[in-house]
């Protein structure tokens, strides 16, 4: 049976956090509490995006009461 041994495995990318210059030294904590991902926006584009969901809903239940509406008044037409 075959076997595999490894005598040193470096992982993908650790040479950016041994490098004297790394960026994560150069960070305070009201830097390091700052960051949160990205997917947070400022209180005005959240609104915006808000009203903007909030009208996308809209038109989806509007267009489902429409479709329901069409149906009921395909069957009461043809005398169902």
């Amino acid at each position: 049976m075959a076997s595999i041994n490894l005598t040193e495995l470096p992982t993908t990318g650790s040479t950016l956090f041994q490098d004297s210059e790394s960026f994560l030294n150069e960070l305070n904590n009201i830097d390091a509490i700052s960051i949160n991902g990205g997917n947070d926006y400022s209180s005005s584009t959240n609104a915006v995006l808000a009203y903007g969901i909030k009208g996308l809903e809209f038109g989806a239940i509007t267009f489902g009461i429409d479709a329901i509406g069409h149906l009921v008044k395909s069957f009461s037409d043809a005398g169902y």
